[in-house]
């Protein structure tokens, strides 16, 4: 072997040799490029999988939040719809009452209603027919200043009566008398229904 030949082989030598070092690098500079690249996307990776579970949890959390509201207003309208029953309740056991009871209620009425001077109580036809004989002297005795007079023409209501004073009515009918005190007929219904606690 020559000297030149040596030297070439020096040559190729050392060449593969920087070539082989090179490579070594460049593999340890892609494996770490590589592993840089697989721990950032295990990081998004969890931090997707954790922002998945925190909004699946906030879906969840609106779909009970949502389901108690509606099992909320369904009770609502349950025990609305109990109380407005009760109170219709009590106005029809007024409205069919033995007939003593139910005139011992429009007198009731009468004096809490009438007004002093002139007037006509104006009654349906089912009352008309079963007026009891002294009920006229007892509106009389119960509120004297009232000059009432009772219509003997039937007027269409059904039950209760209509005070008429000149051109002013007083709606002294059942339906008016429990729609004007709704609130505290239901209110009152729903405590019997429904106490706290």
């Amino acid at each position: 072997m020559t000297g030149l030949e040596s030297i070439i082989g020096q040559i190729t030598s050392d060449g593969q040799k920087e070539a082989q070092a090179q490579l070594d690098q460049a593999k340890e500079q892609a494996a770490q490029i590589a592993q840089k690249a697989q721990d950032e996307a295990a990081v998004k990776v969890r931090a997707a999988l954790k922002d998945g579970e925190r909004r699946a949890q906030e879906i969840r959390d609106r779909a009970q939040s949502a389901a108690e509201l509606e099992q909320r207003n369904q009770m609502l309208v349950f025990k609305q719809e109990l109380i407005r029953q009760a109170v219709d309740a009590a106005r029809q056991t007024m409205e069919l009452a033995p007939d003593d009871e139910y005139f011992d209620i429009l007198l009731q009425l009468f004096t809490r209603f009438a007004q002093e001077g002139r007037g006509e109580m104006q009654l349906n036809a089912r009352d008309l027919k079963r007026l009891p004989d002294d009920f006229l002297a007892r509106m009389r005795k119960a509120v004297p200043k009232a000059e009432v007079t009772i219509s003997p023409r039937p007027h269409e209501i059904e039950s209760g009566f209509l005070l008429v004073y000149g051109g002013v009515d007083i709606n002294c009918t059942f339906q008016a008398i429990f729609e004007d005190a709704y609130d505290d007929l239901r209110d009152a219904a729903g405590r019997l229904l429904f106490p706290a606690g």
